[in-house]
C-alpha cells in the first residue's frame, strides 16, 4: 500500500510539469512564449541564375493574410473567434443597385465563379477578347448586329436593349469585372455595355470599369440577371479556378485592432458605397438608426440585445423576476475617410460612446463583425 501511494505521488508530480500555464508552457521563458507574436513569412525563393523562372509556379499559392499587428493583445488568452450572423439572403444570387450602378452577388468565392461566368459566355457562343484572372478581367469580342436571327442571351439582350433606345447601329462589347464580395465567400461581378458608335474604342484591358458608364445601361442590366439566372440554376458544375486565387486576395474589408487596441472595420469602398453599406447593414441587422449625419460621418443605433443573443425574449423566468429583454445598447458608429489606399478609397468605422472609444473592446468587435456580416 505505502509503495502504491508513493507512485502516485511521483506520478502527480511528473505530471504538473506538462500541464499549461495561462500564458504559455510552464518552463519557458517569457521570449519563448511571445515568439509567436513576432513570427513573419520567408522572403520569397530566388530563383538560381541560369534557370527559366517563368517556368517556375506555385501549384497550390497561399492567399495572403492581413498582418495581425494587435497579437500582445492577447498574452494570457487566444482570441475569442468572431460571432456567426446570417440574413435571409445570403445564399442567393442577386442584382444589387445604387442609384444608376448594377452589379452582381454571388455566394460563392472567386475561385469557383469565375469558371463559370467563362462558361456561360461560351454557352452562348461569345468569345473572349481579354481573359485576364490575375486582376479579374474579362471582355468579350465585338459582337456585330447583321440582322439574322440569334439564339444565345447574350446577343439577344443586347438587340431588345438598342431596339429599345432606337438604336440599330455599331457593334457592341461588354467589359467585365470580377471581384470579392464584401463576405469572405462572396463574389461580385460589374460589368458595362460598349457600343463603338456610342463610345470610343479605347484599350478595354486599361478600362477601370469603375470609372466608365455603360452606352446603353439596359443591356448591363439585362446581362447581368442573365448571368445570375445562370449561376443560380447551376447550369455549371462547380469547379475551382486556382488562377482566380488572386482575385480571392483583394477583400473589401478588413478588421483589425489598431496599436492602441481599438478594433477598426475599414471598407474598400467609395464613399456613396460606403454609406449605403453601413445603413442597409442596419435595416437587414435590425438595428435602430436614431439619428445619421453624413457630413460627420456618424450614426447613433440602438442594439436589441436579442441580436446578440439570437433569442426573443427570456422565457417564464424574466416574467417572474421582471428582467425581461433587456435595454439596447447605445452606441455611435464613426467614418474616417476617405483613406487612400492602394486599391482605391477607403474608410474606416469605429464604435463609440458619448465620452469616446467603446471601453469593451470585444463587444466593439463583435458589433463591427455584425456590421460587415449583413453589409451588402
Amino acid at each position: 500500500m505505502k509503495k502504491a501511494v508513493l507512485l502516485t505521488s511521483c506520478a502527480v508530480m511528473v505530471g504538473c510539469s506538462w500541464v499549461p500555464d495561462v500564458g504559455g508552457l510552464v518552463g519557458l521563458g517569457e521570449e519563448e512564449r511571445e515568439s509567436y507574436i513576432d513570427t513573419r513569412p520567408l522572403p520569397p525563393m530566388q530563383i538560381p541564375e541560369g534557370l527559366n523562372g517563368d517556368s517556375i509556379q506555385d501549384a497550390l499559392p497561399v492567399p495572403t493574410i492581413a498582418e495581425q499587428r494587435n497579437a500582445s493583445f492577447y498574452p494570457a488568452r487566444p482570441p475569442l473567434p468572431n460571432a456567426l450572423y446570417a440574413s435571409d439572403n445570403r445564399n442567393e444570387v442577386r442584382v444589387q443597385r445604387l442609384s444608376s450602378r448594377n452589379w452582381l452577388v454571388i455566394p460563392e468565392p472567386p475561385t469557383s465563379a469565375w469558371p463559370k461566368i467563362k462558361q456561360f459566355f461560351a454557352d452562348n457562343g461569345v468569345s473572349l477578347s481579354s481573359d485576364r484572372p490575375s486582376v479579374g478581367r474579362l471582355t468579350t469580342q465585338w459582337l456585330s448586329n447583321d440582322g439574322e436571327a440569334v439564339r444565345d442571351v447574350v446577343r439577344r439582350v443586347t438587340r431588345e436593349a438598342k431596339s429599345q433606345a432606337g438604336m440599330a447601329q455599331g457593334a457592341d462589347r461588354f467589359l467585365i469585372r470580377v471581384e470579392q464580395g464584401l463576405q469572405p465567400q462572396s463574389t461580385e461581378v460589374h460589368l458595362r455595355h460598349d457600343n463603338d458608335v456610342l463610345g470610343d474604342e479605347a484599350d478595354a484591358s486599361m478600362v477601370t470599369i469603375q470609372a466608365m458608364d455603360s452606352d446603353l445601361a439596359a443591356a448591363e442590366t439585362a446581362l447581368l440577371q442573365q448571368i445570375g439566372e445562370y449561376i443560380a440554376a447551376r447550369v455549371a458544375e462547380t469547379t475551382v479556378s486556382q488562377v482566380a486565387l488572386q482575385i480571392g486576395s483583394l477583400p473589401k474589408t478588413g478588421l483589425l485592432r489598431n496599436p492602441e487596441g481599438l478594433p477598426e472595420l475599414t471598407l474598400y469602398l467609395d464613399e456613396d458605397r460606403a454609406w449605403a453599406t453601413l445603413t442597409q447593414a442596419m435595416q437587414n441587422a435590425d438595428i435602430l438608426v436614431n439619428e445619421q449625419n453624413r457630413e460627420e460621418g456618424q450614426l447613433s443605433i440602438s442594439i436589441p440585445q436579442s441580436v446578440f443573443t439570437g433569442k426573443e425574449g427570456g422565457g417564464i423566468l424574466c416574467r417572474v423576476t421582471f428582467s425581461c429583454g433587456g435595454s439596447d445598447l447605445e452606441v455611435i458608429l464613426r467614418t474616417e475617410g476617405p483613406i487612400q489606399e492602394p486599391s482605391g478609397d477607403a474608410f474606416k468605422v469605429t464604435v463609440w460612446q458619448a465620452d469616446g472609444p467603446l471601453q469593451d473592446f470585444d463587444r466593439a468587435q463583435e458589433i463591427l463583425v455584425l456590421i460587415r456580416e449583413y453589409a451588402t
